[in-house]
């Protein structure tokens, strides 16, 4: 495997070149590769017969704490094939001592350096800008002079290139090494202001785990933004920066374990020991173990993290309780940039750079998994505020029933009324039919005894009076009025008699609203009306079409239904529009609150207009049914009873 990741290294870096070689030379960045380094006395240049020794790029190298304090030449050489008219740069993506930069003997800059009275070690890239004039064709020198004392040294990304692409290459590398580490910090203090809030109100232990954290994260991020201090704080920072790194894995691996429903004190009490035994040898070595706590302590704190992540990931694919899976992704999303940076040093070599460029996976990965770690306290909080809303529904239930009891009485007293108006209504209907069919049949059987009446005379009184009664009926039909079926008897049982006559019925409701607001009172007039209407287009008119036409429209506030019953009858005149069956529709629409206007004149037909305000109070059903109402049997049972 560490084979096929060099070869491919090595492919990258041949692609790389090839890609560099096509560019002309005032174009391109160079990069160097190796490093010559000498070591003296501080105050000191190197001597003339020095033993100065080669090494590869990136570079490392280990001094022994409380060692004085040493000076390191650090020289290196580039070819140009000519030189520069333009500005050039020099980019350092690492050089933790700082240092005196000179390029052919000529000074270009000055990194702060450790001295005896103050640490420094740089976590960022630094660019110096080199004057044209210092750079000649052929061979330069590039030496980089920088006192040293104990701890971990490096050198890594050296690059020299035009200024503009070498700033481009160091605004990225800030970003990633600086920039993103302000970021996590500062994402870190949100959190652990906002849970800390609620841990304090609620004494959630979550809330309050991720709340220290959050704050181990903060000491954490510090420790990479601190690059220069007094030397005797230098341990106190080192310490504070591992005891907050084993503090941060091991509130994460708690915090997990609390989120699998694990609360094993034995487990947690071996997960914090672990976590506080790099502090507690640092402090005990006074700094001599730093290089065996990164080769040997950090990679276990992150394997029992991987361990303690994958228990949770084992118990989610189980379908037991376990953390959302936002968190088990950004748990592995954080154990693997710890291993990045861990493996910088090896990483470095195969691919030509330092530890990524001096940039720390971790320094965005930790901030991802405090967010992620929040997401089920989130879900509480919703949980708690949907149980809120819940409570309150009920209690709203609670007071609509009391409102219910209130009301009651007043409810019966309604449907009391509501039958009372029924019973009226249906009383109005049946002196109704006494008055007009009753006495329409009694004279009509008088004139029949009295031999004035021919049977064809006989048979169409009969018809006109059942006609009516089962327009009656169909009032009475349902318990809810049914504008729609009654106006479909009507069309069923008249239909035949006009195609008798050879006239064809046009019958569009359309535009007629499957429910509008039109009192019960009023379905028997528009009925009586409407078979009025066609009752003198089928006797009177001559014509060959009847249409029927059911529409709603608005004036203002109001709605109003529109029946238009025309045909192209011979018409009539104005002096023959007062007769007794208009007369008849006049005032039963007047019952109703309706108009009637009818137009005609000879030779043009007939148009009957019923106009019917709307009530919104009312809602009557005009869905027209597929079957007519059997009034023939209602009819027999009529008789019997």
């Amino acid at each position: 495997m560490a084979a096929a990741v060099r070869t491919l290294g090595f492919a990258l870096l041949i692609a790389a070149a090839c890609a560099q070689a096509q560019q002309p030379e005032s174009d391109r960045i160079l990069v160097i590769h190796e490093v010559e380094r000498t070591v003296y006395d501080v105050g000191h240049m190197p001597a003339p017969d020095a033993d100065w020794t080669r090494f590869d790029l990136p570079l490392r190298w280990p001094d022994k704490q409380g060692e004085p304090l040493k000076e390191a030449a650090l020289r290196m050489h580039f070819r140009l094939t000519s030189a520069p008219e333009q500005p050039w740069a020099l980019l350092l993506s690492e050089a933790t001592d700082g240092g005196v930069i000179s390029v052919n003997g000529h000074f270009e800059g000055l990194l702060r350096s450790p001295d005896a009275e103050t640490q420094v070690h740089w976590r960022r890239p630094h660019m110096a800008v080199i004057d044209p004039a210092d750079l000649v064709a052929g061979d330069n020198v590039l030496l980089i002079q920088a006192p040293f004392r104990g701890g971990m040294h490096a050198l890594s990304g050296v690059e020299i290139g035009p200024l503009n692409r070498i700033v481009a290459r160091f605004d990225s590398q800030f970003f990633l090494s600086r920039t993103i580490v302000w970021i996590g910090g500062t994402v870190a203090a949100m959190i652990a202001l906002i849970f800390g809030v609620l841990w304090w109100r609620r004494r959630d232990e979550l809330s309050g785990l991720l709340a220290l954290a959050s704050l181990c994260w903060i000491a954490f991020s510090a420790y990479y933004l601190i690059d220069t201090m007094p030397v005797g704080l230098s341990l106190a920072v080192q310490l504070l920066h591992y005891a907050s790194t084993g503090a941060f894995a091991a509130l994460a691996s708690v915090t997990m374990l609390r989120l699998c429903g694990l609360r094993n004190l034995r487990w947690e009490l071996l997960i914090g020991a672990y976590a506080g035994l790099g502090a507690l040898l640092l402090l005990a070595t006074a700094g001599a173990f730093v290089p065996y706590l990164d080769q040997i302590w950090l990679p276990g704190l992150a394997g029992v993290g991987f361990a303690v992540t994958a228990l949770a990931m084992a118990r989610s694919m189980q379908s037991l309780e376990a953390p959302h899976p936002i968190v088990l992704v950004a748990a592995l999303i954080a154990i693997g940039a710890a291993f990045i940076d861990m493996a910088g040093p090896i990483l470095g070599p195969i691919f030509g750079t330092g530890s990524i460029n001096g940039a720390y996976a971790s320094s965005w990965a930790g901030p991802v998994l405090l967010l992620a770690m929040g997401t089920p306290m989130v879900e509480h909080f919703i949980d708690v505020l949907r149980e809120a809303e819940i409570a309150r529904g009920e209690l709203e239930t609670r007071v609509r029933e009391r409102e219910q009891l209130l009301k009651r009485n007043f409810e019966r007293l309604r449907e009391s009324e509501r039958i009372k108006a029924e019973g009226q209504e249906r009383q109005r209907i049946m002196q109704d039919m006494h008055d007009g069919l009753g006495s329409q049949l009694i004279s009509s059987l008088m004139l029949f005894e009295r031999g004035a009446m021919t049977n064809e005379q006989v048979a169409q009184i009969l018809r006109e009076s059942i006609d009516d009664l089962r327009l009656a009926i169909d009032a009475l039909a349902a318990e809810e009025t049914d504008l729609g079926s009654a106006l479909g008897n009507l069309r069923y049982r008249i239909e035949p008699r006009l195609k008798a006559a050879e006239i064809e019925l046009a019958w569009d409701a359309r535009n007629l609203p499957e429910n509008i607001g039109l009192h019960p009172d009023a379905v028997l007039p528009i009925l009586r009306i409407v078979q009025e209407a066609l009752n003198n287009t089928l006797k009177h008119s001559g014509a060959r079409v009847a249409r029927v036409t059911f529409d709603t429209s608005r004036a203002g506030d109001a709605e109003y239904l529109n029946i238009r019953i025309a045909d192209n009858g011979q018409g009539m005149s104005a002096e023959g529009t007062g007769g007794r069956g208009l007369l008849n529709m006049r005032n039963r629409a007047q019952r109703i609150g309706a108009q009637v206007s009818i137009v005609s004149a000879p030779g043009t037909g007939t148009v009957v207009h019923l106009r019917c305000k709307l009530d919104p109070s009312h809602h009557v059903n005009t869905k027209e049914p597929r079957t007519a109402l059997n009034t023939q049997a209602v009819i027999e049972r009529a008789r019997q009873s």
